[in-house]
């Protein structure tokens, strides 16, 4: 173990009626092992931490880098043929009050209708965003949980650089403005139960691995010579899912209230994003044609000006930075070739 830890054990004693006063029976014993920033790394006995949406790319990220830390995880999972003592059956669509099992001090809703389109035409999208998942989040309140909202970028409209966490939001398209409709429904309840000490929420930018689009076609023409057309007309601020899954570990550790953001520390096109890829690959950057959404006749519903984040308070709270563009292309890299490998 690097650095220096303390070591806290907590023994709970008894009496009974056979012993004398000066007797005594241990009833239970925790060791708890905690890194200098105060965050619990091993213990005997940590409660179990609840991830509602286990089955999403950001929800089986924390899940994998809690687990990591020593965490005892349950997942929630719609999929009764997947569950196990792990995995638990959670339908927030059906409306009904979920009880948490016991054990349970803490959770990360994960879950939302996410697809663009489908928040544009489907009305039993917004019903999910703005009124099921608070209702849900309310709920978990209530039993006395410590609750983590994922909550998305689109939120600020991508017109301005750098929204601060406590920033006013300027939703454009539907799903943004469902996620915004969510967060203030979400502070409301929260805020009429006397709880918001028990809530934080966390704004993510994309969040991408080897196996989210572009990436496999990219990879599959470098492969064999051929040049690929990234749009210089999409900006994004992309994380990748090791890195979100082991901030989001630390948040679920720290849980502090309030707003809090996840991003990249720039703003880049899909082209510069393949010519960072491509340095570290050593691949001829010739094979890199840039191209326009427009050009190619794609309609893309959500095109920012700025997509990254600003993440001061973020920063000074949880000492979580944001993600630079080398590491990204790094960690992408290396994705792809435990792929390529069979190693995930």
């Amino acid at each position: 173990m690097n650095g220096s830890a303390a070591i806290l054990l907590i023994a709970a004693f008894g009496t009974g009626p056979l012993l004398r006063r000066d007797q005594y029976r241990v009833l239970s014993v925790s060791i708890h092992v905690f890194r200098d920033d105060g965050i619990c790394i091993v213990t005997a006995d940590k409660p179990k931490i609840l991830i509602i949406g286990g089955d999403s790319l950001v929800g089986a990220s924390v899940i994998a880098a809690l687990k990591g830390r020593g965490h005892n995880v349950l997942a929630s999972t719609r999929r009764k043929d997947t569950l196990d003592p792990g995995r638990v059956f959670l339908d927030f669509e059906n409306g009904e009050t979920y009880r948490v099992p016991n054990g349970i001090e803490y959770a990360m809703v994960v879950a939302a209708a996410t697809d663009y389109d489908r928040c544009e035409t489907d009305p039993l999208a917004r019903v999910i965003n703005v009124e099921l998942i608070p209702k849900l989040v309310g709920s978990l309140i209530e039993q006395g949980l410590f609750v983590t909202f994922i909550s998305t970028n689109s939120v600020f409209g991508g017109e301005r650089p750098w929204p601060k966490e406590d920033d006013p939001h300027f939703p454009d398209i539907a799903y943004a403005r469902q996620k915004s409709e969510g967060e203030a429904a979400i502070r409301d309840i929260v805020g009429r139960l006397n709880a918001t000490d028990r809530l934080n929420i966390v704004r993510l930018t994309k969040i991408m691995n080897a196996g989210v689009s572009p990436l496999p076609a990219w990879f599959a023409s470098w492969q064999g010579g051929d040049p690929i057309e990234p749009f210089e007309d999409l900006i994004f601020a992309p994380l990748t899912v090791a890195f979100a899954g082991h901030a989001l570990a630390t948040i679920a550790e720290k849980r502090i209230p309030g707003n809090m953001h996840l991003s990249n520390a720039e703003n880049i096109s899909y082209v510069d994003f393949a010519h960072a890829l491509a340095r570290r690959l050593g691949i001829d950057p010739g094979l890199i044609k840039p191209t326009t959404s427009v050009a190619k006749g794609i309609n893309i519903a959500f095109k920012p000006r700025y997509s990254g984040l600003g993440m001061a308070r973020t920063t000074q709270l949880t000492g979580i930075k944001p993600l630079g563009v080398d590491q990204l292309a790094g960690d992408l890299i290396a994705d792809q070739k435990a792929r390529s490998e069979g190693i995930s």
